[in-house]
């Protein structure tokens, strides 16, 4: 079985991102520069439902 890179615009999606926003940065930025924009990003639907969790 052979695993696959994830795509740029794929990681995006898993970050919570539109497909427009990762299309504006496509424009400016590196494939590379993608991928590290995307991972070292905070998913902010996951951050309220912890915080929601914790102050309840």
């Amino acid at each position: 079985m052979r695993i696959r890179k994830l795509m740029s615009i794929e990681c995006w999606r898993l970050m919570s991102f539109d497909d427009e926003d990762y299309y504006l940065a496509k424009e400016v930025y590196c494939e590379t520069s993608l991928y590290k924009q995307a991972w070292n990003s905070i998913v902010v639907n996951v951050i309220y439902e912890i915080l929601k969790n914790l102050l309840i």
